[in-house]
């Protein structure tokens, strides 16, 4: 019986009560009957599932204390056998999804429990924008996965089921809870908002009364599955074709383009999306710039999917939906003079500006590229780029612990009386500085809008640099 005809038996069972209306006894629904129903709905909902359900723990110290949780705003307790966070398994394999960050490279110990066996298991992969993480358990066996090809939504006033998986102290049995939708709310992945507090159930699984997947508790709601399934993927995806911190940097591409959200009056009297974003520069020979894509153009969607949110939370979404793989395509819809069109491309690695370690004065600098000079918001592309300052060097000292005298990223536009525009010339600044060993450089740079001086005492750095004459 449909959940919905289930209540509207039960309130017209009420309501005839109170009219006085005398019906035949056999034919009026019983209060008791209904909610017998109601519970072997909620109990059959999990049961597809339940084997894909996992409770993940972790330990961290090796003194007996409490360990921190990767989970906001939550302790595991090794004294409680209670302690943990849902999770669910996605291949056969063994691969898990869990609530949190588990990192790689932190010592740690993860257990896992599914059902009443319980398994050690490894981080292999995080993802900040999910909150989540992948977990390896050590293990030959083959687990049941959990179907994520079909999902569901919850309407408002639709009742759902929160599925929790429990350790000895429940006898592995899960905790269900019935709740029901109170609302939606907007955000990189929309959130159904229940009636029932879900904070103690982080990671755990939300289907609907027909068992269908509705999505994962965090942070007291739930995140869509059908607003997550391609970022899971995703995740999954990254997790097969990383090797190592390096290789992962080696992934990450770039689009080359410098966006600023449309203010909500413009996009009214222009009938525009408020939910909109407008391209202010477009780096030369970006993916962005292969594209078509041009200054003044205004992004409306993102790979086919509208985008969401106002102001800066639109472009918060637009940066984190964007996930920029190298050899990946995207496409992005424009508006451009009221025509909407897709601006297709591919992917490619951020350009690398050349470096140049000036030991003598204690700073590492680079040239400025095209897209740092918007992405920084640079007062001047001609001069270099500070991207480093070591510690104890004449750029450091300024007789305050807080404060230097060159900082990281200042543009350095002139020294001992030279411009320094471009990196190469820079170079032959310092060469020539070397070569008269003054007792003091000059240097004249911006830090942000502003222009300063600042005096470097070369004597600081000789024993380091071989300058000492």
């Amino acid at each position: 019986m449909n959940p919905r005809s289930i209540w509207l038996i039960a309130a017209s069972a009420v309501l005839t009560a109170g009219t006085g209306i005398c019906r035949p006894p056999q034919k009026t629904p019983q209060v008791p009957a209904f909610f017998a129903k109601l519970q072997q709905t909620v109990a059959a909902a999990g049961k597809n599932a339940a084997p894909s359900l996992a409770l993940v723990k972790i330990e961290r110290d090796n003194d007996g204390a409490s360990s921190q949780s990767p989970v906001r705003g939550m302790n595991f307790q090794r004294s409680s056998a209670a302690s943990g966070v849902g999770g669910i398994v996605l291949t056969s394999k063994g691969h898990v999804l869990t609530q949190g960050l588990f990192r790689p490279d932190q010592d740690q110990r993860i257990t896992v429990l599914i059902g009443e066996n319980e398994y050690v298991a490894r981080a292999v992969k995080a993802d900040e924008t999910l909150g989540m993480s992948i977990i390896k358990l050590d293990s030959a066996e083959t687990f049941v996965p959990l179907d994520l090809s079909a999902g569901a939504d919850l309407a408002v006033g639709e009742w759902a089921v929160v599925l929790k998986p429990t350790d000895e102290e429940f006898g592995y049995r899960k905790l269900v809870t019935p709740a029901v939708c109170q609302g939606e709310k907007e955000g990189i992945y929309r959130e159904f908002i229940l009636n029932e507090p879900l904070a103690a159930y982080p990671g755990s699984l939300v289907v609907n009364l027909s068992g269908q997947l509705v999505g994962l508790v965090d942070r007291g709601s739930v995140l869509a599955i059908n607003d997550l399934r391609d970022d899971i993927q995703r995740l999954l995806t990254e997790m097969n074709g990383s090797k190592s911190l390096e290789d992962e940097k080696k992934m990450k591409g770039w689009l080359g383009a410098a966006l600023v959200p449309v203010n909500k009056e413009f996009a009214k009297a222009r009938n525009l999306s408020p939910s909109s974003l407008q391209v202010v520069h477009v780096a030369k020979d970006s993916p962005a710039a292969t594209a078509g894509l041009r200054d003044g153009d205004l992004i409306i969607a993102l790979n086919g999917k509208p985008l969401r949110l106002t102001g800066g939370s639109t472009l918060d979404y637009f940066t984190k939906s964007l996930h920029p793989r190298t050899g990946e395509k995207f496409t992005i819809t424009a508006l451009r003079a009221d025509q909407k069109a897709d601006y297709s491309g591919t992917f490619t690695r951020a350009p690398e500006p050349e470096t140049l370690l000036a030991k003598d004065i204690g700073v590492t600098v680079s040239g400025i590229t095209d897209s740092g000079f918007f992405s920084l918001d640079l007062a001047t592309d001609q001069g270099v780029l500070v991207t480093d300052v070591i510690k104890g060097s004449p750029a450091a000292n300024s007789g305050t612990i807080r404060q230097t005298l060159v900082s990281r990223y200042d543009v350095i536009i002139e020294m001992a009386g030279q411009p320094t525009p471009d990196l190469a010339t820079f170079g032959k600044v310092l060469e020539t500085i070397r070569h008269d060993h003054p007792p003091v450089v000059l240097v004249k740079y911006y830090r942000g809008r502003m222009t300063g001086y600042a005096g470097l005492n070369l004597a600081l750095g000789e024993k380091d640099n071989g300058n000492k004459q």
